[in-house]
């Protein structure tokens, strides 16, 4: 089985949708149902998403990246918001993007 993995990096594999992630400021967020997710999880509910499906995000920054108390790469589903604390990417038809969690 060694022979027939490849080692490829993340950006050949994944579709990024950083661009789409807008952050928004505490003040300025109106309550809802929808998950507003940041480096480490869901932060907030938010009355909008800018996402609907399954894809994963790995924290950009923060503290959660020097102690690791929470995963670094998650699944998020459903309807959500993402701030700029938090990449987003999907599994490309190279790649699954569950696999690609548990690979993170």
């Amino acid at each position: 089985m060694t022979g027939e993995w490849r080692e490829r990096q993340l950006g050949a594999l994944t579709e990024n949708f950083d661009s789409v992630r807008v952050p928004v400021k505490e003040v300025d967020r109106r309550a809802g149902p929808f998950p507003y997710y940041g480096a480490s999880g869901v932060v907030d509910y938010v009355d909008n998403y800018l996402f609907d499906g399954e894809y994963l995000l790995v924290a950009e920054d923060g503290e959660n990246l020097r102690t690791r108390n929470t995963p670094v790469a998650f699944l998020a589903r459903g309807k959500f918001w993402v701030n700029n604390h938090a990449h987003i990417v999907r599994g490309n038809d190279e790649a699954d993007t569950r696999f690609l969690m548990y690979a993170l």
